[in-house]
């Protein structure tokens, strides 16, 4: 049999690998809390299960994988989380696994090179510019003006992003310093701030080919952490979808996730300006929190199945589904009695609730630290946007006790 190694900071429980019981040998390196391996081992017998702490940074992830792939072959390696898609493509490279390479895998993480490349290509992409010192963030703010985005290069989960506002902003980051944030380094890049309504679109591409997507809209801002959290899929037959799905399929060929054999989930996120679409920035991965069920839900399939066959040897031969409706997503907030969320959305209306987690307390250090989510479909977009205004609203009355 076959030996597969999956690098799990995603939740076993969101992430099974049951489907492939019998056919691989999974060995599964995850993340204490994040994969929730404590509750489920996805379908894997538990000696097959490794878990790290400090696993963001714990290099005897990589070493150990290593070690495995040395002792008994590995056919595929399968990682869903920016931390472990560098982790993943080296190890491809170094020992000859199908996949995505560190060359092409670098430019879906580091933000610099992304935009470095796309450019050159004639991709429309905001002015940006690497950051080290407050020296350079001072030409940023001479040259960008108020405001502007500072984020990590390497980040992820929208963790360590600011909209600087103006002067007394500036100073007050510049006085905590340009730390470590998240599980990157301090090597920062900023932009300007694109004004602009932020979209974004979710699939999988099979054989280096897009096999499905979805494009969607945030119905909420991804950078105030605490404030309700929906997106909503548009109209996938409107003038915007088309126009998105294009832009996007142009991103993922200029950074060479098409056409070279990869099998891989993509998240790609789209300013919509006066000047037409503009990249906010693209992932080699799942979207977070509600987006891979949403998708799910409309196409009446699993993706990830979907990429584990293909991983695994046995792409589908056939076309892509069709979606039914449309779909969106509303977060459970930390702290939150799912019980409130789900009473927000009549039941005909609600395809899937996932709770990860129930938090003891309610800060939410990063876009998609929540405790799970409820999937909304409804017949045509406008009526998704009315069930999710209405339950955003109820959410937001309910927080605010």
């Amino acid at each position: 049999m076959a030996t597969g190694i999956a690098l799990c900071r995603h939740p076993l429980t969101q992430f099974g690998y049951e489907r492939l019981a019998g056919r691989v040998d999974m060995r599964l390196l995850c993340h204490p809390e994040k994969s929730l391996a404590s509750v489920t081992t996805g379908g894997v017998a538990p000696e097959r299960v490794t878990v790290y702490e400090d696993y963001d940074v714990n290099s005897l992830v990589e070493y150990d994988a290593a070690r495995l792939v040395e002792d008994e072959g590995c056919a595929g390696v399968i990682a869903l989380s920016e931390v472990d898609i560098m982790r993943a493509a080296s190890l491809r490279e170094r020992y000859g696994i199908p996949g995505l390479r560190p060359a092409t895998a670098r430019l879906f993480r580091d933000k610099a090179a992304m935009k470095d490349r796309l450019a050159d290509a004639g991709v429309s992409v905001p002015r940006y510019r690497t950051v080290e010192t407050g020296l350079d963030l001072l030409s940023v703010a001479r040259d960008f003006g108020f405001p502007f985005v500072v984020k990590p290069r390497l980040g992820g989960g929208s963790v360590g992003t600011r909209v600087v506002r103006d002067e007394t902003e500036l100073r007050a980051l510049l006085a905590g310093g340009l730390q470590p944030s998240f599980y990157t380094p301090a090597h920062m890049e900023a932009e300007e701030f694109v004004d602009g309504e932020l979209f974004h679109v979710d699939g999988l591409v099979l054989d280096g080919k897009v096999f499905l997507q979805t494009v969607s809209r945030y119905r909420s801002d991804i950078l105030e952490f605490g404030a309700p959290l929906s997106t909503a899929m548009i109209d996938p037959d409107s003038g915007r979808a088309v126009e998105l799905r294009g832009f996007t399929g142009r991103v993922l060929d200029v950074l060479g996730l098409l056409g070279g054999g990869a099998h891989s989930y993509f998240h790609c996120e789209v300013f919509v300006t006066s000047r037409g679409p503009v990249l906010c920035e693209v992932a080699a991965r799942p979207g977070g929190l509600g987006i891979v069920d949403q998708v799910d839900a409309y196409f009446g399939v699993s993706t990830f199945d979907l990429l584990l066959d293909a991983t695994f040897g046995t792409a589908p031969d056939g076309p892509a589904p069709e979606g039914s409706g449309v779909t969106g997503w509303v977060g459970i907030p930390k702290s939150f009695d799912p019980a409130l969320v789900r009473s927000c959305v009549p039941e005909p209306h609600r395809a899937l609730e996932r709770v990860h987690r129930r938090s003891a307390g309610a800060r939410q250090i990063s876009s998609v630290d929540l405790d799970g989510f409820l999937v909304v479909r409804g017949g045509t977009a406008d009526e998704l946007e009315s069930l999710l205004s209405e339950a955003v609203s109820r959410i937001a009355l309910e927080v605010a006790r």
